[in-house]
C-alpha cells in the first residue's frame, strides 16, 4: 500500500500581522471538510516584531483510515504552498530551500516591511523589491505576486481574508471554498473578513505598486527632463510644496534645469537628491508629518480598529539641545550650543509625550508646524543652505568635465540624512569625501582608478560603517595608492 502525502503549507509572516488568525482559517476549514490537520507555530522575537512562521499539515480522510501522525514542522524540498504577507521573508523561505520548482505554489503580498540595517542604513538601504519578488519566483513552481495590500484597503477587510481568498482561488488545496467561509463566520469580525476572502478569490489583484510616484500633471510642465527623471521630479515639487510652499518648488525645478541636459543618469540623481536636501528634516518638520492627513488613517488600520472605536495616539519624542536651538537665528544658537558643549549637555534630552488626538496635544503639534513660515531665519536653514551650496558646486564643477563622476558627486548626497548624532556623521563622512577625494580630483589629482569609482568605494564604506572606520580605511588606501603613484 502506497504511503499517501499530506498537503502542507507554509505561512510566513511578522508578529502582529495576525498571521496565526490565517492558520486557523485554513485549519478549521481543512477540519470542516472532513480532512485530518494539524498545525504549529513559530513566534519571532526579533526586529519588525519578529518573523513568524506557521506550518500546516493536512490529509484527506478516506473511510476506515486511522488516526495519521502529521509533521509538526516544515522540510526544506517538501512544502507545497507558501503564503506570505511580506516580500522579504517570502524571499528568506526561498533562499533556505523551502520553495522548489518541483512542488511550491507560492501566494506572496508585494509588501516590504523593512528591517532594522534597512533602516539605520545612511543612505536609501532598503533591498530592491522587485529582486526580492525575482527570487521567489525563480525558486517556486508558480509564484502570485501581487498588492495584495491594496485589494484589501478596498474591500475593507484585513490582508490575511485576501490572502485566504487567493490560496482558495488557487485550488492548491483539496478544501472547498464554501468551508472557508465557514471558517471566516466561526471567527471575529466575519462580515469585513468575507469581503476580503471574496475580493481575493474573484477579484484581480492590482500590479504591485510603482517605486515611482506616477507622472506630473499636465499643469506641472517636465518635458524639459529626461523621461525617467519626470516621476522623481512630479514628486520633488509635491514634497517642497508641502515643506514650503510653492516658491520653493519653483526654486528646485530652476536649479534642476541646470543638470537636464547634462545626462539622463545625472538628471535622475539630481531629481531626488535635491528635493531631499532641500526638504531637510527638523523639529518643524517632524510636527508637519505628525499632522499629516494621510497618517491618520494608516495608525486606524495598524491599530487594526473597527468601526466606531477609538484610537488614542502619543507621539514619543526627545529632542536633544541642538535640535531645539537649531530653531533659533543663527546669531543666537551657535553661541548657545558652544555653552551646551562647555557644560556636557550635548547629549542631554527633553522626553515629550504628546498626544495629537487630545486637543491641547493638537494644538501644541498645530503651533510647531505653523512655524513653517520661521524655517528660512533658523540656523537649521542657514547649515542646510551652505551644504547645498557646496554640494552643488562640487556637482557642477565634476559635470564640467567628467559627466559620469558628476553621478557619482551628487549621489553622495545619500550620506547625509536625518538629524542629531545621524545627521552629524553623515556630514562628517561626506565632508571628508568631499575634501580628500573630489576636491584634490578637481584640481588636478585624480585618485587611482578614476573619481567616479574611487567615490563608489567611499559611498558604500560609509553607508555601511557611518561611525568612520570603513571609510577611514578607503580614504588611507586611497591616499597611499596616490602617494606610491606619485613617488613612482
Amino acid at each position: 500500500m502506497t504511503a499517501r502525502v499530506p498537503h502542507r503549507v507554509l505561512i510566513a509572516a511578522l508578529g502582529g500581522e495576525g498571521g496565526g488568525v490565517l492558520t486557523d482559517w485554513i485549519t478549521r476549514a481543512a477540519v470542516i471538510a472532513g480532512h485530518w490537520a494539524t498545525r504549529t507555530s513559530i513566534p519571532g522575537v526579533a526586529q519588525r516584531t519578529g518573523a513568524t512562521t506557521y506550518y500546516v499539515e493536512i490529509l484527506p480522510r478516506e473511510p476506515g483510515d486511522p488516526e495519521p501522525v502529521l509533521g509538526l514542522n516544515a522540510a526544506p524540498g517538501r512544502v507545497d504552498v507558501l503564503v506570505s504577507t511580506e516580500l522579504l521573508e517570502a524571499a528568506r523561505r526561498a533562499e533556505a530551500g523551502f520553495v522548489t520548482r518541483e512542488r511550491t505554489l507560492a501566494i506572496i503580498a508585494h509588501r516590504r516591511a523593512y528591517t532594522l540595517a534597512e533602516k539605520v542604513a545612511a543612505g536609501d538601504g532598503r533591498l530592491p523589491e522587485e529582486a526580492l519578488a525575482e527570487a521567489v519566483r525563480a525558486a517556486a513552481r508558480e509564484a502570485r505576486i501581487a498588492d495584495y495590500e491594496a485589494l484589501a484597503r478596498r474591500a475593507g477587510a484585513s490582508l490575511n481574508a485576501v490572502l485566504l481568498g487567493a490560496l482558495a482561488a488557487s485550488r492548491a488545496l483539496p478544501i472547498p471554498e464554501e468551508a472557508f467561509r465557514e471558517a471566516i463566520r466561526a471567527g471575529k469580525a466575519a462580515e469585513s473578513n468575507l469581503r476580503g476572502f471574496e475580493a481575493g478569490l474573484t477579484g484581480e489583484a492590482p500590479a504591485p505598486r510603482a517605486e515611482r510616484p506616477e507622472a506630473p500633471a499636465a499643469k506641472d510642465d517636465l518635458s524639459w527632463l529626461p523621461e525617467a527623471a519626470r516621476p522623481l521630479a512630479a514628486a520633488g515639487i509635491a514634497r517642497l510644496t508641502d515643506y514650503q510652499g510653492p516658491a520653493l518648488a519653483e526654486r528646485y525645478l530652476a536649479l534642476l534645469r541646470e543638470f537636464a541636459g547634462v545626462s539622463e543618469a545625472l538628471a535622475v540623481s539630481m531629481a531626488r537628491h535635491l528635493a531631499l536636501r532641500m526638504s531637510s528634516e527638523d523639529v518643524i518638520r517632524v510636527a508637519q508629518l505628525k499632522l499629516a492627513a494621510a497618517r491618520a488613517p494608516r495608525l486606524v488600520q495598524e491599530a487594526r480598529a473597527r468601526p466606531g472605536d477609538i484610537v488614542h495616539v502619543v507621539e514619543f519624542m526627545k529632542p536633544g539641545p541642538a535640535e531645539i536651538l537649531s530653531l533659533l537665528p543663527p546669531f543666537l544658537a551657535r553661541p548657545l550650543l558652544r555653552l551646551v558643549e562647555r557644560r556636557g549637555w550635548q547629549h542631554a534630552a527633553v522626553a515629550l509625550n504628546v498626544s495629537p488626538t487630545r486637543p491641547f496635544g493638537f494644538l501644541r503639534l498645530r503651533l510647531l508646524a505653523g512655524l513653517r513660515w520661521w524655517r528660512p531665519y533658523t540656523l537649521k536653514h542657514a547649515e542646510e543652505e551652505a551644504w547645498l551650496a557646496r554640494w552643488l558646486d562640487l556637482v557642477r564643477r565634476t559635470a564640467a568635465t567628467d559627466p559620469a563622476a558628476a553621478v557619482e558627486v551628487a549621489e553622495t548626497a545619500r550620506l547625509v540624512k536625518g538629524y542629531a548624532a545621524t545627521d552629524q556623521r553623515g556630514r562628517a563622512n561626506w565632508a571628508r569625501i568631499a575634501a580628500e577625494v573630489i576636491e584634490p580630483a578637481l584640481a588636478g589629482d585624480p585618485p587611482p582608478g578614476g573619481l567616479a569609482d574611487a567615490l563608489v568605494q567611499c559611498r558604500i564604506a560609509a553607508q555601511k560603517n557611518p561611525e568612520g572606520g570603513a571609510l577611514e580605511a578607503v580614504l588611507s588606501a586611497l591616499a597611499a595608492r596616490r602617494t606610491g603613484r606619485a613617488a613612482a
